[in-house]
């Protein structure tokens, strides 16, 4: 159901914004429900295999992903098969829906890491949870683009153009820095362009209204707006026509998926072991040359830089 994001910031003039609920905010109750499931799973450690001595986890470790993400489950099958076993360890990837049940489990050690989330993101969650994880490293990065039905190119947008931008606050601010670096809008002086909002628009030349859509929306739009700021593992899942991605500039570094870890497991000899086959540097030259189609134009190494 359709329901207002509370936001002490007021829209900038001139912007149309349909805002609903993000959908990893649940409410309270169903969370302590969650929490209580989690300490009856976790009960009996972190693998369904027997653990290694001074260990919470066993040699088979299990690693969440978004459920809906091909991309992060063929990367997990790649680390699986190839990196892996250098470390004497086996990664069980597991597709979760709900980011607040994958979080909340790995904190409680029933999964060993999870790498559904940037750092942003994860920072939203602790600040309304206080669960503790912590991130260990960036991964990979997602690519992040415009698509359009409509237009060939973002040149092509017209005056008051509508643009369909993901409702939570870290990928809103995503989409905005993208029209920032494209020249399409500026910021205020001062703004840190990750944490951006519509408020912080200093001029908006095209007179574009921005429209709010839940994750995952955006090839259901596509239609309905002229232009769509998401990821692109999202248009490739759901069969949409590469020739509609009309803008794809490198994916900042601020936003790299995080390798997520229980706090209290940081030190494990297991997650230590985990941890080497993320940042193992084969890792990055791989998804660099990679042709698999469930990876191509979808994981991208981690850049160097903020830009």
């Amino acid at each position: 159901m359709a329901t207002e994001l509370h936001n002490d910031a007021e829209p900038a003039a001139g912007f149309s914004l349909r805002r609903r609920r993000r959908r990893w905010v649940i409410p309270a109750i169903v969370a302590v429900v969650i929490a209580i499931a989690a300490v009856i799973v976790v009960s009996v450690k972190g693998s369904s295999n027997a653990t290694v001595a001074g260990s919470h986890f066993g040699k088979n470790m299990k690693v969440a992903y978004e459920a809906d993400s091909n991309s992060e489950l063929a990367f997990l099958q790649y680390l699986n098969t190839k990196i892996a076993p250098k470390y004497g360890v086996q990664i069980t990837p597991v597709g979760i829906s709900d980011g607040n049940q994958l979080d909340l489990a790995t904190a409680n050690g029933q999964y060993a890491a999870n790498i559904y989330q940037h750092q942003y993101w994860l920072k939203e969650v602790l600040a309304k949870t206080h669960w503790p994880l912590s991130k260990v490293a960036p991964v990979f990065q997602w690519a992040y683009s415009m698509y359009s039905e409509k237009f060939k190119s973002i040149n092509a947008l017209p005056n008051g153009a509508s643009i369909a931008l993901l409702n939570d606050p870290a990928n809103t601010a995503q989409a905005l820095w993208l029209l920032d670096r494209a020249g399409k809008i500026t910021f205020k002086p001062g703004t840190t362009p990750w944490y951006a909002t519509t408020s912080n628009i200093a001029s908006n030349p095209h007179n574009y209204h921005f429209v709010f859509i839940d994750y995952g929306d955006g090839p259901r739009v596509l239609p309905d707006v002229d232009a769509v700021i998401a990821y692109n593992m999202q248009f490739i899942g759901a069969g949409i026509s590469q020739k509609d991605k009309i803008y794809a500039p490198p994916a900042p570094r601020a936003f790299a998926g995080q390798l997520v870890v229980g706090t209290k497991y940081l030190h494990d000899p297991q997650v230590r072991k985990l941890i080497k086959v993320f940042v193992d540097p084969r890792v990055q030259s791989y998804l660099r040359t990679t042709h698999n189609p469930q990876l191509k134009d979808q994981l991208m190494p981690v850049s160097s830089g903020n830009n």
